[in-house]
C-alpha cells in the first residue's frame, strides 16, 4: 500500500516564557536595591526611558484639595481585595508597533497606592548605597549547583541551605523541616534521605557548617584535621565533656585524658583554633542597608499596607524620541527607537507586575498576622507558601520570589516577609500554634524566671500547658537551643559564676 502525502491540522495550547514574561520573573525576584541598580543601568543605556520629574502644578493642588475626602475611601480600597495600586491594562495598551499618536503619558509606572506625589528629588539613588557582597548562603548554593545530585535530593538540599542561620548553623530540627518540606512539595521525602543530604552538605566549605550544634560544628572541623595527634583527645573532650571545656576545667581534663601541662596546652590550643560560628567568615564587612518595599500603617479599617515610594522613581517613556521619530526618514534609525520603547515598556510593565504581587501578598500576610503587629510575636500564627498560594491563585515558587529579600516596615520593625512564615505545631482540640509563638513564649518565660532555680525543660513544658499550649519536651529543648539559650544547668551555673 503506497503513502500518500498530506496535511492535519492540530490544536494544542503550550505554555512559553516570553521574554517579557521572564524579566517580570527576574524582577520581582530581585531585592529593592537590585530593582534600583536595573532602573539605574537601563537609564544609562536607554533614551527612551526616563524619570519624570515634574508633576504639573494641577496635579499638586489636585493631590492636596483631594486628600482629605479621598482618604477614608483610599484606606477602604487598599484593605479591600481587589487591589488596585497600579494599572496594567493602561500599560498594555501601548502598541508593539510605533504608533506616534498613541499617548504615552499611560505608561508612569505610578507603582503607589498613595495619592501623594513623587518628584525626583524622593527617590533614593543605588549609588548611595553598599555594594552587594557573597553571603554564606550564595556560597553554599554554588556548591550545591555544582553538586551531582539527582532531582530529589536537590530539592532537599535547596531547602538544607535556605534554613541554615547567617552564622553557619542549621536552625530547624530535621523533622520538623521534613513535615515543612513534604507540606509544601506534596511530597513523601524521608528523613533518612534529609539526613544523607545534610551530611554531604556538612562537607562544603566553609568547614563546620551546616551543624546542628557548636559541638557538631567543632566536631565536623575536627574531622578535616587528620594530622594532627590530639584530634582525638579534642574530639572525645567536646563529645563527653563540653562543660569542662566551657568552664575550662584544665584539673579534671588532665586526669581523665592523662595529659600533662605542655600536652593541655597543645589540646586548647587545636580547639581554640577552630571557628565556633563557622557562617561569620562570610557577614558582610559593610553596613547593611535594608530598603523596605512595602510600609504598614495603622488607618481607620485596620492596617493600611502600601508600596514604598520613596524606594523607587517615578518611569515614563521619553516623548520627545516620540516626536522625533516623525520627521526621521531612516528606517534604521526608526528600528532603533522601536527596540528602545519596547525595553522600556517591557521594564516598566515588570515593575508593575512586581508592585501588585508585593501588595497582594503583603496584604494577605498582614490579613493572616495583624495580631502579630497587635501583641507582637507570641500572637504569630502558623503560615506556609502553599496556604498563600492557594488564596492568591498563584504558583509557590511565586510566592518564594515574592517574599524573598523584600522587605516590609512595621511599627515593630522591620521584617523580612519570609519572617511572617512558620510552621504549625499541632495542638488537642485547638488551632496550631506557629513555631515562633511558642519559641516567643519560651523567651518570655526563661527572661522571668529565677536565676536561682532557673527553669528545666520539663517545667516549660507544664508552664506552657497552663497557656493551653501542648509542647512535647524535645520540642521545647530544640527552641531552646534554636533561642541561644543554655540548658536550666548551665544557666544555673552561669548565674552562680556571676553572683
Amino acid at each position: 500500500m503506497a503513502l500518500m502525502p498530506g496535511l492535519q491540522l492540530n490544536i494544542g495550547q503550550q505554555l512559553k516564557l516570553t521574554p517579557q514574561l521572564q524579566q517580570s520573573i527576574k524582577i520581582l525576584q530581585y531585592s529593592a536595591l537590585e530593582v534600583q541598580q536595573t532602573i539605574e543601568a537601563t537609564l544609562e543605556t536607554n533614551f527612551m526611558l526616563e524619570i519624570d520629574e515634574e508633576l504639573s502644578l494641577d496635579d499638586e493642588l489636585s493631590s492636596e484639595q483631594n486628600s482629605d475626602t479621598q482618604k477614608d475611601a483610599k484606606e477602604t480600597e487598599s484593605n479591600s481585595t481587589e487591589e488596585k495600586p497600579l494599572d496594567i491594562n493602561e500599560a498594555d495598551s501601548i502598541s508593539d508597533e510605533l504608533d506616534i499618536d498613541c499617548n504615552w503619558e499611560e505608561v508612569y509606572s505610578d507603582h503607589t497606592v498613595s495619592s501623594n506625589s513623587q518628584s525626583a528629588e524622593d527617590y533614593i539613588g543605588a549609588e548611595t548605597y553598599t555594594a552587594s557582597e557573597k553571603t554564606l548562603h550564595d556560597h553554599l548554593h554554588w556548591q550545591s549547583d555544582i553538586y551531582p545530585w539527582d532531582e530529589a535530593d536537590e530539592v532537599l538540599a535547596s531547602y538544607l541551605i535556605d534554613d541554615i542561620s547567617d552564622e553557619g548553623y542549621l536552625s530547624t530540627e530535621l523533622y520538623e523541616l521534613l513535615e515543612e518540606i513534604n507540606l509544601n512539595e506534596e511530597s513523601d521525602y524521608n528523613l533518612d534521605a534529609l539526613t544523607s543530604v545534610l551530611t554531604i552538605i556538612q562537607q562544603f566549605e566553609p568547614t563546620g557548617v551546616g551543624a546542628r550544634s557548636i559541638q557538631e560544628s567543632l566536631l565536623l572541623q575536627l574531622a578535616n584535621m587528620p594530622n594532627n595527634p590530639f584530634v582525638v583527645t579534642a574530639a572525645q573532650l567536646i563529645t563527653d565533656n563540653f562543660d569542662w571545656l566551657s568552664f575550662h576545667d584544665s584539673k579534671r581534663i588532665k586526669k581523665l585524658y592523662g595529659l600533662d601541662d605542655e600536652q593541655l596546652n597543645q589540646l586548647f590550643r587545636l580547639i581554640q583554633s577552630l571557628n565556633p560560628r563557622p557562617g561569620r567568615d562570610f557577614s558582610s564587612t559593610q553596613s547593611e542597608i535594608i530598603i523596605p518595599d512595602l510600609r504598614i500603617k495603622r488607618s481607620k479599617q485596620g492596617w493600611l499596607v502600601e508600596l514604598n515610594a520613596k524606594a523607587f522613581p517615578r518611569l515614563a517613556v521619553n516623548s520627545t524620541y516620540i516626536d522625533l521619530a516623525n520627521t526621521l526618514d531612516s528606517s534604521e534609525q526608526s528600528k532603533k527607537i522601536k527596540e528602545q520603547l519596547i525595553e522600556a515598556k517591557g521594564l516598566i510593565k515588570s515593575i508593575h507586575s512586581r508592585g501588585e504581587t508585593l501588595l497582594r501578598v503583603g496584604r494577605f500576610i498582614v490579613e493572616k498576622q495583624h495580631l502579630f503587629f497587635e501583641e507582637g510575636e507570641q500572637a504569630m500564627q502558623p503560615l506556609v507558601l502553599r496556604e498563600v498560594a492557594e488564596n492568591l491563585e498563584l504558583h509557590e515558587s511565586t510566592i518564594s520570589r515574592a517574599t524573598s529579600q523584600k522587605y516590609m516596615q512595621t511599627p515593630r520593625g522591620t521584617y523580612e516577609l519570609k519572617y511572617f512564615f512558620s510552621t504549625g505545631v499541632s495542638q488537642y482540640g485547638s488551632a496550631d500554634q506557629s513555631a515562633t509563638a511558642i519559641k516567643a513564649h519560651i523567651k518570655g518565660l526563661v527572661d522571668q524566671e529565677n536565676a536561682k532555680k532557673p527553669l528545666s525543660d520539663n517545667k516549660l513544658m507544664a508552664l506552657l500547658e497552663e497557656k493551653e499550649i501542648s509542647v512535647a519536651r524535645r520540642t521545647i529543648a530544640k527552641y531552646r537551643e534554636a533561642l541561644n539559650i543554655p540548658s536550666s544547668s548551665e544557666r544555673k551555673k552561669r548565674n552562680q559564676f556571676k553572683m
